[in-house]
C-alpha cells in the first residue's frame, strides 16, 4: 500500500474550499438574476462563502505541519507565480477571499448595489476557479494516474456548487434563530413558512439539476477510467456506494418530493425533508473528496 501523505485535514480543505466557491457562485447568480427575489439566499451564500474559505485556509495551514516552527511557511506558496500551479491557486484563493469579504461587508452594511454586483461578477470567476483549483491541485500531482483526468476539476465545481447551495439554504433558519436582531430578513423569511418553503422549492430544482450533472460526471469517470476497480483496490467501494446513495440519490428523491409538495401547500414537510437532504448532500460532498484523495494515494 502506498504511503498516505495527505490525510483528513486536506479532505476537509478540499471540501470547504469547493463549498466556498460554490456558495459564492450561487449567491452571486441569485443576486444578479433573481431581481431581488432571493436576497436572503444571496446573503446566506456570501456569508457561508467567507466563513468556508477562512476555515479552508486555516485547515491548509494546519496541514502544512510547520506553522508553529516557521509561521512564514505559508508565504512560500506565493512565489513562483505563474509557473507553479500551487502559486497560481494561492493567488486565486487570496483574491477570492478579498472579494468574498468585501461582498459580505456590502451586504451586511447595505452598501452600494452597483459595487456589490461588480464584485459578484468577478467573484463568480474567482469562486469557480477556487472550486476547480481543488481538483486541479490533485490533477497536477505527479505519478498519480487516478487523479490525471479532465473531469476532476468539473466534478469539484459541480459538487462545490451543490454543497454551497445546500448549506446556504440550510443555515437560513439557524441564523434566523441564533441572531434575529442582526439578520431580521432571515428571521422574517423563516417565520413565514410559506415563503421559506417556496424558496426551498426553487432551490431544490437547481439541486436536482446539479445532482444529475454530478451523477453524469461520476458515470463518465467510472466508464472512461475504470474508477470503480480502483475504489475496490483501495478498499473504498462501500464508501463510494454510500456516497452515491446517501449523498446523491436520496437527496434527488427528496428534491423531487419537495418540488411537487411545495405546489400543494405542504410547507412543514417540505422544510423538514429538505433540511435533512441538505445534511446528506454535505456528507456526500465530504465523502466524494475523501474517496478521491485516498484512492489516488493508495492506488498510484
Amino acid at each position: 500500500m502506498a504511503e498516505l501523505s495527505w490525510g483528513i485535514l486536506l479532505v476537509a480543505y478540499l471540501f470547504v474550499g469547493g463549498m466556498a466557491g460554490g456558495s459564492y457562485i450561487v449567491a452571486a447568480l441569485a443576486d444578479l438574476l433573481g431581481k431581488g427575489k432571493y436576497r436572503v439566499l444571496s446573503k446566506s451564500g456570501v456569508y457561508v462563502s467567507l466563513l468556508s474559505i477562512i476555515a479552508g485556509l486555516a485547515l491548509l495551514i494546519l496541514d502544512l505541519g510547520r506553522f508553529e516552527v516557521d509561521p512564514l511557511t505559508p508565504l512560500n506558496a506565493y512565489v513562483n507565480f505563474p509557473t507553479s500551479i500551487m502559486s497560481v491557486g494561492t493567488w486565486i484563493v487570496t483574491a477570492f477571499t478579498i472579494v468574498s469579504l468585501l461582498t459580505s461587508i456590502l451586504w451586511f452594511f447595505q452598501g452600494s448595489d452597483i459595487i456589490r454586483k461588480l464584485l459578484e461578477v468577478a467573484g463568480i470567476v474567482l469562486g469557480g476557479s477556487t472550486a476547480a483549483y481543488t481538483g486541479l491541485l490533485l490533477a497536477f500531482s505527479r505519478g498519480r494516474l487516478f487523479w490525471n483526468t479532465p473531469y476532476l476539476p468539473w466534478l469539484f465545481i459541480i459538487s462545490g456548487s451543490l454543497t454551497g447551495l445546500a448549506v446556504s439554504l440550510f443555515v437560513i433558519p439557524i441564523v434566523a434563530k441564533l441572531m434575529p436582531r442582526f439578520f431580521e430578513d432571515f428571521r422574517d423569511l423563516f417565520e413565514n413558512k410559506r415563503d421559506y418553503a417556496a424558496l426551498i422549492g426553487d432551490g431544490q430544482k437547481y439541486i436536482m439539476a446539479l445532482i444529475t450533472i454530478e451523477l453524469g460526471l461520476v458515470v463518465i469517470e467510472l466508464g472512461a477510467g475504470g474508477a470503480y476497480t480502483e475504489f475496490q483496490l483501495a478498499g473504498l467501494s462501500t464508501v463510494f456506494m454510500v456516497y452515491l446513495i446517501v449523498g446523491l440519490i436520496i437527496p434527488l428523491v427528496i428534491g423531487y418530493y419537495a418540488v411537487r409538495s411545495s405546489s400543494i401547500k405542504n410547507e412543514r414537510s417540505v422544510i423538514l425533508f429538505s433540511l435533512g437532504s441538505f445534511i446528506l448532500i454535505l456528507a456526500g460532498g465530504f465523502l466524494l473528496r475523501y474517496i478521491i484523495l485516498y484512492t489516488g494515494q493508495i492506488v498510484a
